[in-house]
């Protein structure tokens, strides 16, 4: 692991990483750093011997490819005809060899939101690109749109690349300083302010596979140890991460050998349980930790935060989701809620937002002065959906407009009936006019610039006020309004022009207010010209008149509009303060809305939580029964009152019952009451009501049918906490064939005894150690000693001086290759050196094991006496 690590960090890219047979400890972690640092991993195949190195690291996905040792040699070859390209291609990502806006990065991008609904357009886009070059160099692709297509085509590769672009790395305890300060001042500080039965919240947004989680909690129960914290305190840690992957491990607690290292042996033993060759993270941490996937970014945040621990993610986010997600974490803490950053990142442009008390720890705490706002998406848009909604929406828009137009087409035609058919345009409320009917070129003109059907701007001078004038007056009365005018073309010649509105009775009420503007021009040819002063009194009192009906028209404008200003004014006073209260209300609304989404998205966590939770009961349930079934003694579950609850099938092989005459039924009443026995009654009667353990309890009783059997009996009481139900696990080994084996070898030892003592012969027995551990009576009585002097000794003793060298000698080198010997000596005996032949013969157990060796000796005349030299 550790040349791996050193080599991810010296050589970034460029390191190369190649795991082959062996078994744990493992190089998981070393080839993780490679990959996490841009770097090409390899592992053998199943060609391998050991597997277990290699293994483990393509379980956790560690490794590019997987291949044997001669596939991983020509991929090195071929590697190394494209390593400048590669190292160019590196190189110029600073220099925007692919642009920001390449259509084709932006198709790898759309292609990743699509698959996995996570955006990585406004990451670090440096880091995307050079994740990108990786891939390509391992599928040996050199152009950017071979790449995209290739993606569009396998969607595994979608996959790949995701888990690429979600660099995993993290470990216990990563920065000591930030651990000092949590130990000695922010946890003391943050449970010292909690209240009775008020909860800790933390969040650890990007917790990877769950280190950093587990270490905060081990902090916190630390700290709450040392304060001696005696107050009802609920410690909620929830860790988040886009990949379900590293969420999934996170959740099992379970890490190896090198994963542990950081951690100190004390809390190691403390914490955690050796499984194997690996380490499981206790019961009283893992509750702690709520594991979801989650993204930080869109999703909503988790709120009254004590503190968020968030080390590493912002370096590869851009300085637009760096601001977002400063502003969520801001949110989302409480009053004097702490920011956990990690080595290498800032707060940016978020100053404003945060205090940092010392500029060495990047620990960040609130600013209360400061409000701010958290960006996220309160629903999931299906855009699919919606564009179709919107498409099969815009017809029948369309085809309501077109009944309206059929309606009015049908009323205006009405109306014309009953009138002749002059020049006429009909206009809604807002004077846009919808139709033209008859030459309306002497009143309205098109209008210099931007086209529009406007009447105000197509009325030609002179005609506007009045158009405004007589439409708003048909508008209020309801009734049609005329004015009329002369208009002098030539001295014998005048031109009569007449305006008419006319109000479209709209009986339905499904359309808008409609005016039907007649224009109406007559020629009027003079008499006699008139006197030059007749002509201009004439004159005179039409202007007159005109200018007088132009003030009544101007005044009862004016009144109007003064009216309406009034009017608007009052409206526009009720709008604002409406508008206050609603911003107010809006404010709470949004607020509670952020906060049920939140909850909502914390109650969603804790759903897969519970969904995790019952998935490990009903394999620890599935455990159980499978070991009260295979167990080869046989078990009972009684209740309070020893009714059998469950017994396993050797229990049912064993004494000759069924499942049907068991469960349900006292203990003593099963198989004809065969199982009341007194003593075994007491004894199970004390287990529940003095919570005794009964160990070892044996018990000779002969069932009827079944014949005698000798049982040893062990008992212990069970609490079911749950539903408070308090049962008796009483399991009985039958040892009667052991013991019958037992009184069958003491029978045989006693028959070897005995005849070894009545024996004439001299018989010896030795150890391991070639030391006596027994001799019959004729040897006792031949030599004239007692036991107690023999046992322990050597059987060599007692023997002619010039004897015992060779004699030791050959039993030495008989005793090493445990192999029969015969040998002949001189013994002492009453006081004389008799010749003897003793014979040895290595002895084994019935398993094999050598247990020493058992020989013979007797007298022989001295005519049977072979010299040696």
């Amino acid at each position: 692991m550790f040349f791996f690590t050193t080599l991810a960090e010296q050589y970034q890219e460029k390191a190369i990483g190649i795991l082959l047979s062996g078994n744990p400890p493992d190089g998981t972690l070393g080839l993780k750093a490679i990959k996490a640092a841009g770097g090409i991993t390899f592992a053998q195949d199943q060609s391998a011997l050991f597997g277990g190195m290699t293994d483990g690291a393509i379980a956790e996905e560690a490794v590019d490819m997987v291949l044997t040792p001669t596939r991983i040699a020509e991929e090195l070859g071929i590697l190394s005809t494209r390593q400048e390209a590669y190292y160019t291609a590196l190189k110029e990502i600073k220099e925007e060899s692919i642009s920001q806006k390449d259509e084709n990065l932006t198709l790898i991008f759309k292609n990743i939101l699509r698959h996995t609904k996570v955006d990585f357009s406004f990451y670090k886009i440096n880091t995307v690109k050079r994740r990108i070059i990786r891939r390509m160099v391992l599928l040996k692709m050199d152009q950017l749109s071979d790449y995209a297509s290739y993606l569009q085509q396998h969607s595994n590769e979608v996959h790949q690349l995701y888990q690429d672009l979600l660099i995993n790395v993290t470990s216990f305890f990563r920065d000591p300083d930030i651990v000092q300060q949590l130990s000695t001042d922010i946890l003391p500080r943050i449970l010292k302010n909690k209240t009775n039965g008020e909860a800790l919240r933390i969040w650890v947004p990007a917790c990877s596979t769950g280190q950093e989680a587990y270490s905060l909690a081990m902090l916190i129960l630390e700290a709450v140890e040392k304060l001696e914290v005696r107050k009802s305190l609920s410690i909620q840690i929830f860790a988040t991460d886009l990949s379900e992957r590293s969420v999934n491990k996170a959740r099992l607690g379970l890490y190896n050998k090198d994963e542990v290292v950081e951690i100190p042996e004390r809390m190691l033993t403390k914490y955690f349980t050796r499984h194997e060759n690996s380490y499981r993270i206790q019961k009283n941490i893992r509750d702690l930790c709520i594991f979801a996937v989650h993204n930080a970014l869109t999703d909503p945040p988790f709120l009254r935060l004590d503190m968020i621990s968030c080390s590493n993610l912002l370096i590869y986010l851009d300085p637009v989701l760096q601001k977002k997600l400063m502003a969520t974490y801001h949110y989302s803490l409480n009053g004097i809620g702490f920011l956990i950053l990690g080595k290498s990142e800032t707060i940016g442009n978020s100053g404003y937002l945060f205090a940092q008390p010392d500029k060495k720890i990047k620990i960040y705490t609130k600013k209360k002065e400061v409000v701010a706002s958290a960006h996220f998406e309160l629903s999931y848009r299906q855009r699919e959906k919606s564009g179709e909604a919107a498409g099969n929406f815009q017809p029948k828009i369309l085809a309501h407009l077109k009944q309206d137009e059929n309606e009015l087409d049908k009323m205006v035609e009405q109306t014309l009936l009953k009138k002749y058919t002059p020049a006429c345009v009909v206009v809604n409320q807002d004077l846009d006019i919808i139709q033209f009917r008859g030459s309306t070129g002497l009143f309205l003109e098109p209008a210099p610039g931007k086209a529009s059907l406007n009447l105000m701007k197509m009325a030609r001078a002179g005609l506007g006020f009045e158009l405004r004038n007589i439409i708003l007056k048909s508008s209020k009365s309801g009734q049609n309004e005329v004015k009329t005018w002369m208009e002098s073309v030539t001295p014998v010649k005048s031109r009569k022009m007449t305006i008419e509105s006319i109000p479209i009775k709209n009986e339905s009420e499904k359309l808008d207010k409609y005016f039907l503007v007649i224009f109406e021009v007559e020629e009027v040819d003079l008499e006699e010209p008139s006197p030059a002063n007749i002509a201009k009194e004439q004159r005179v009192q039409q202007l007159e008149d005109e200018l007088n009906s132009l003030k009544e028209d101007m005044r009862a404008v004016i009144e109007e509009q003064e009216a309406a200003n009034e009017e608007l004014q009052s409206v526009n006073e009720e709008i604002v303060s409406s508008n206050e209260e609603l911003q107010s209300i809006n404010e709470e609304l949004e607020t509670s809305k952020e906060e049920l989404e939140s909850s909502n998205e914390e109650l969603i966590t804790i759903n897969q939580e519970m969904q995790m939770r019952n998935e490990q009961l009903a394999e620890i349930q599935e455990y159980s029964e499978a070991v009260f079934t295979t167990i080869r003694e046989s078990l009972l579950i009684l209740d309070k009152n020893l009714r059998i609850k469950n017994a396993n099938t050797v229990f049912y092989r064993t004494f000759q019952v069924t499942e049907e005459e068991t469960q349900g039924k006292l203990l003593y009443d099963v198989g004809n009451g065969q199982w009341n026995i007194p003593k075994l009654k007491v004894l199970l009667e004390e287990v529940i009501p003095q919570n005794t353990i009964m160990n070892d309890f044996e018990v000779t009783h002969t069932f009827p049918g079944i014949g005698e059997k000798i049982m040893i009996l062990n008992a212990r009481r069970l609490v079911q906490k749950l539903h408070g139900e308090h049962l008796i696990l009483l399991a009985l080994e039958d040892i009667t064939q052991y013991r019958k084996a037992i009184h069958i070898i003491q029978k045989s030892e006693d028959w070897f005894h005995s005849m070894a003592e009545n024996s004439p012969m001299m018989i010896w027995v030795t150890d391991t150690d070639k030391k006596v551990k027994f001799v019959n009576q004729a040897w006792l009585e031949y030599r004239n000693e007692k036991p107690d002097h023999v046992i322990g000794g050597s059987w060599i003793e007692d023997m002619h001086p010039e004897d015992i060298n060779r004699v030791q000698k050959i039993f030495d080198e008989s005793f090493i290759k445990k192999k029969e010997f015969t040998v002949q000596y001189r013994l002492k005996k009453e006081g004389q050196y008799h010749p003897v032949l003793s014979k040895g013969k290595p002895n084994f157990s019935h398993d094999g094991h050598f247990t020493g060796y058992i020989g013979s000796c007797v007298e022989i005349p001295d005519t049977f006496l072979i010299t040696h030299d």
